[in-house]
């Protein structure tokens, strides 16, 4: 454990405790709803006669969909790996708790955006020359969807009721953050398999972990560009090659999303805690986050954004289409960097 947590009253929620109830089947809800979008989303985006007359199968609807299908596995996934260490007769670190909690909210949020979007596609008669005798069906299937979201928030919000406030009125939580769990992890799975065994005892944690909280931004970077560079290739091969402006593009969205959604989960998740940094430094992260965040919502919006600019009715061009999206990204980054640095100065 990092030494910062001797500074620090490490509180746990003792066996028994009445939140423990609560909190197991908020995660259990948040991992189902999950399991249910996953599911929902490759069907409703990837079964092409299914997605024939879907109203959300176009922009900005479609966008939503594409981002959702991607994170909410990801982040249920190491939600439920990291709830390996959760054992029901062991007291558990207020902290682990807490994030696994705020995972399975913003897991559930997201399952929540998604019913939204695709109910605003159905009230708005989206791509309504498309409907067809599978489309009423497509519709019925947003209300499972949308009652599981409701569930998960409703028991959420439950279980974090029950959770004991800090002695210090909320001022200060307990430390530790997600890459705290990874040595405890790897020896808990190391007692179920020899090739976990093998190596936890030859890997050095300490020196990982520093290695990954110094340079988690680069990390997040790498990581983005390699899940862009995969979406875009699982896009040409499904539906053909888009030439490669088009490929460059749609690489440069998908790796922005995934940036900033992982600059936001280290932000309200706590995956790595961050280390003290220069002003300069701190606005530079903020921006390249809102400025990535917003390449995404440009792409789904591009028609009416070009409509508000008065350049036309919509894209009609892969090279407006590349300079409106990274003109708009830039923009809101700078904007962000400035902002960020006169808040610091205050």
């Amino acid at each position: 454990m990092r030494e910062n947590m001797t500074h620090h009253h490490i509180q746990v929620l003792p066996v028994g405790h009445r939140a423990r109830p609560a909190t197991a089947a908020a995660l259990w809800t948040s991992l189902g709803s999950a399991g249910v979008l996953t599911v929902f989303a490759y069907v409703t985006t990837q079964v092409h006669v299914v997605r024939a007359g879907s109203p959300w199968q176009s922009d900005p609807y479609d966008t939503v969909v594409t981002f959702t299908m991607f994170f909410v596995p990801l982040l249920g996934s190491a939600g439920a790996v990291r709830a390996l260490l959760c054992r029901r007769d062991e007291p558990l670190p207020l902290y682990r708790v807490e994030q696994l909690l705020r995972a399975a909210l913003v897991c559930t949020l997201l399952v929540a955006a998604t019913a939204a979007t695709d109910w605003a596609a159905v009230a708005a008669r989206a791509d309504r020359e498309l409907w067809n005798r599978g489309t009423p069906w497509l519709i019925a299937s947003l209300v499972p969807l949308t009652g599981v979201a409701v569930a998960g928030l409703l028991l959420h919000r439950r279980a974090v009721r029950l959770l004991p406030k800090p002695p210090d009125g909320g001022r200060h939580r307990p430390d530790g953050d997600w890459l705290d769990d990874i040595a405890p992890l790897a020896d808990a799975l190391a007692r179920h398999s020899h090739a976990v065994r093998g190596l936890a005892a030859g890997a050095d944690w300490s020196h990982v972990l520093v290695f990954v909280r110094r340079r988690f931004t680069a990390l997040a970077a790498a990581a983005a560009i390699a899940a862009g560079l995969l979406v875009a290739t699982g896009l040409a091969l499904g539906e053909g090659w888009p030439g490669p402006l088009l490929y460059a593009v749609e690489t440069t969205v998908f790796a922005g999303g995934t940036f900033a959604f992982l600059g936001i989960c280290n932000s309200v998740l706590r995956l790595a805690a961050p280390r003290t940094a220069p002003k300069a430094r701190r606005a530079a992260r903020t921006a390249g986050t809102v400025g990535t965040a917003t390449l995404p919502v440009l792409l789904a919006l591009r028609d009416a954004m070009w409509r508000a600019l008065g350049l036309g009715s919509q894209v009609d061009s892969v090279g407006q289409l590349a300079a409106a999206t990274l003109a708009g990204a830039l923009f809101t980054g700078a904007i962000a960097f400035g902002v960020t640095l006169i808040g610091a100065a205050e």
